[in-house]
């Protein structure tokens, strides 16, 4: 088994599972079981939602099984470079309009934002990682699994346990050992009035 990599990420007394997470593009070659799989749908299913809608979909694959081979092909050729390793692939989508009038909601892609932030600190906490993906093709995803037109197909999610970064080609090697960075609160956060 890979060693689970630390990273410490804010200088204040975050949790783990948020000052730990970051986004690996190297993985190992164990696979997720049915439960950890599990754990972490169970955690996005919690999360809040406009008018507890919970518009967001996902469609899971397997490495090796079906639906896989189909939704790697929509990535982009510098996403497949090394989204190959991942074990499990999801599409991540949303139901464009509210159940209850069929009006828009306009806050479902927030939603799934939130229900991706929960899958995020469960599969953290089980010593995880995954990397969100927007480099794919999102009509030949919806035709590839015949998804109806009342659906958003938002992103890819690649989740799997951290492998050797040693194992990247560069320039991802480099990618990889240089953890982002966030801008600081002062340039995020305005309190009272916009500006100050």
């Amino acid at each position: 088994m890979e060693p689970v990599v630390k990273v410490r990420r804010s200088e204040l007394a975050l949790v783990p599972e948020l000052n730990e997470r970051y986004s690996p593009r190297a993985f190992s070659d164990r696979g997720v079981s049915d439960e950890e799989l599990q754990l972490l749908l169970e955690a996005a299913r919690w999360a809040p939602s406009s008018y507890n809608e919970q518009p967001w979909r996902f469609l899971v694959t397997r490495r090796g099984e079906e639906g896989h081979a189909d939704l790697f092909g929509t990535l982009t050729a510098s996403n497949q470079a090394w989204v190959h390793k991942a074990p499990i692939l999801i599409l991540n989508m949303v139901v464009r309009a509210f159940e209850r009038n069929n009006a828009g909601n306009y806050h479902a892609w927030h939603d799934l934002g939130g229900a991706i932030a929960q899958f995020t600190v469960q599969a953290t906490a089980l010593g995880m990682g995954l990397h969100q993906l927007a480099g794919f093709d999102a009509t030949a995803a919806r035709a590839a699994f015949d998804i109806p037109s009342e659906l958003d197909l938002v992103s890819l999610t690649a989740v799997g346990f951290p492998g050797r970064v040693e194992d990247l080609d560069e320039p991802l090697r480099a990618r990889e050992a240089n953890h982002t960075r966030r801008k600081p609160l002062s340039e995020l956060v305005h309190f009272g009035r916009y500006g100050r």
